[in-house]
């Protein structure tokens, strides 16, 4: 089981620890926390990762919304 820390930038809609299945990807995560990943930039010790990188166990992931305009 992992322990994955979560926060949302640049509003903090979501602060929180989640347990993972080992195994869980990014995309894992997305649908525990019931969000779209098309809104989102995954960060992980500040660099971007896809979404079907592996996470690891102690994690703090950081959620960067997606802003477009036109």
């Amino acid at each position: 089981m992992l322990r994955i820390t979560v926060k949302t930038f640049p509003k903090r809609e979501v602060d929180k620890t989640v347990e993972m299945p080992d195994g869980a990807t990014a995309l894992d995560l997305f649908r525990t926390l019931n969000m779209r990943p098309d809104n989102w930039i995954v960060s992980r010790d500040d660099k971007v990762i896809p979404d079907d990188c592996p996470l690891r166990d102690g994690d703090s992931i950081r959620l960067l919304s997606v802003v477009s305009g036109g």
